[in-house]
């Protein structure tokens, strides 16, 4: 199969989280002119899942079809590909199916693909894949990894911190109040808020990625907003404990998204790592045990930059036949 070709293909549709359609009813549509069994499902919209059988499989390799934004075309030189996707995660999708191509020609049947939507923000495409039915052995979950075995990562509290104040004439603004003084004074205190840490993931990370406020700059603001992301290393019930208690009568805090510390497994004689982000794996491990891997680096992942080497992303089709083999097998040793 062509890997760089797919990988092209995928790419230059547009799927930025919430706008998947193109690319489902792409893959929909190629992988079953490869003679899989397709199902699509419908997470919201023209939003869809899509599951790529032989017969009842023992492994699924699954990675998910949103980017995030802005969208910008593949291109190439010599070495590596670019694009928006090449590396989280539309180049491990061919990988996936090139190498799931390859097992099927020595005939490894038992395994499935499944590639879902949503991954970038609420993991809504691979939560509502627990209702496919499915339960395998294992999973091998695709994110860029640098082709090492992820063993832990952390979870996430995805928290809205909303201030209101009185508007006024910016000219006095005694007479009003302002939210966004407010909302500024309580994000100063984040970093001295005390989270827990761990000795294998490490710190407690935040990012205030989004603030909007108010109407005009000669009018004192009514409202200001703030979305705030933070990689937590503990149970998320902790973090919402102390942010419920920094922003009491002070702000209304909203939290949108929890997702808990994951361990996955390792196989003996390859690399491993811990990472700082978050995966669909709290969502897929209902399906079976959870390995996480995958060409591509997390460096370069989100940026305008983005990239993956055409070597590594053939050693990535190379490392997924290795480990359904192995594990088709049980072979786990060296």
């Amino acid at each position: 199969m062509d890997l760089i070709g797919l990988t092209r293909s995928l790419v230059n549709i547009p799927s930025v989280t919430g706008a998947e359609g193109p690319v489902g009813r792409f893959l929909l549509e190629y992988l079953q002119n490869q003679g899989w069994n397709c199902r699509s499902q419908t997470v919201t919209g023209d939003r869809i899942n899509v599951l790529a059988i032989r017969e009842e499989p023992r492994i699924l390799l699954t990675t998910h079809m949103d980017t995030v934004p802005p969208f910008f075309e593949f291109r190439q030189d010599e070495e590596f590909m670019y694009g928006r996707g090449v590396s989280d995660a539309k180049g491990l999708i061919a990988a996936m199916i090139c190498a799931a191509d390859g097992l099927l020609q020595e005939g490894i049947s038992d395994l499935g693909l499944l590639f879902v939507v949503g991954e970038e923000t609420e993991s809504d495409g691979a939560w509502k894949a627990r209702e496919l039915g499915l339960r395998c052995d294992y999973i091998i979950d695709g994110e860029p990894t640098d082709n090492e075995l992820v063993v832990g990562h952390k979870g996430m509290v995805y928290a809205v911190l909303r201030c209101d104040g009185i508007t006024a004439h910016s000219a006095y603004p005694e007479q009003g109040v302002s939210a966004i003084d407010k909302l500024v004074s309580l994000l100063s205190e984040l970093q001295s808020l005390k989270f827990p840490s761990d000795a294998t993931l490490g710190e407690t990370t935040v990012n205030v990625g989004l603030i909007r406020g108010g109407h005009a700059p000669n009018v004192i603001p009514d409202l200001a907003e703030a979305e705030i992301l933070f990689r937590t290393v503990a149970e998320s019930t902790g973090y919402v404990e102390i942010l419920k208690e920094w922003a009491s009568g002070r702000a209304n805090l909203e939290i949108r998204a929890t997702s808990e510390p994951q361990e996955m497994a390792s196989i003996p004689g390859l690399p491993t790592k811990v990472v700082g982000y978050g995966t669909d794996v709290p969502a897929l491990r209902a399906l079976g045990h959870p390995l996480l891997v995958g060409p591509g680096s997390i460096l370069v992942a989100h940026t305008a930059d983005e990239r993956v080497s055409k070597a590594e992303l053939e050693a990535g089709v190379r490392l997924y036949q290795d480990l359904v083999r192995r594990l088709c097998g049980e072979d786990l040793g060296s």
